[in-house]
């Protein structure tokens, strides 16, 4: 199995670019918030044991796949320096230990365009962040722009490029690896 990993800040378009990943390569999707709404129905965001119990749900998903010949995965998250280190590396070890391989693509653009994509309709289907203040906050407190800097990881910068220029960077990453 693949594991394509895009992850970046709010707004960045990893669900946009991912479902299209996912289109041309015949791969699943997972995304980020299939986890936290299955979770938000019972438990309260950020609650004692949420982001835990999200995550071992995820590496239960990845270890069946892996082991079950799944193509490939598309996933998407939120990475937070530091914080997610540890899921991570538990990523890593359980696609790896079971045959599959791995390919991290930070997806991100300027603040100010950030900004613009924040409040864009489509992120109301998942009952995304969808308001500046709520990301200025977000960005103010969490450090959720930075490269995870222990793996082999790839950059797109896209605030100037389309979705499917972006699309098209990340399938070329993702063939050549």
């Amino acid at each position: 199995m693949k594991l394509v990993v895009l992850y970046g800040p709010p707004a960045a378009g990893k669900y946009t670019i991912a479902k299209a990943i996912a289109e041309n390569l015949g791969y699943k999707l997972f995304h980020n918030h299939l986890t936290v709404d299955l979770l938000k129905n019972v438990f309260e965001f950020g609650s004692p044991g949420f982001f835990e119990l999200s995550q071992t749900i995820r590496l239960l998903i990845f270890e069946r796949a892996t082991q079950q010949n799944v193509t490939g995965i598309v996933f998407t998250f939120v990475y937070e320096k530091d914080v997610d280190d540890n899921f991570v590396r538990k990523l890593i070890k359980t696609v790896t230990s079971n045959g599959g391989e791995i390919v991290f693509i930070q997806i991100d653009c300027e603040k100010d365009e950030l900004l613009k994509r924040v409040t864009d309709e489509s992120r109301k289907a998942f009952k995304k962040v969808r308001s500046q203040e709520g990301l200025l906050a977000t960005l103010n407190i969490r450090n959720i722009t930075s490269a995870i800097d222990f793996v082999d990881s790839y950059r797109i910068e896209n605030t100037n490029l389309s979705v499917q220029e972006t699309v098209e960077k990340a399938l070329e990453i993702i063939k050549a690896d």
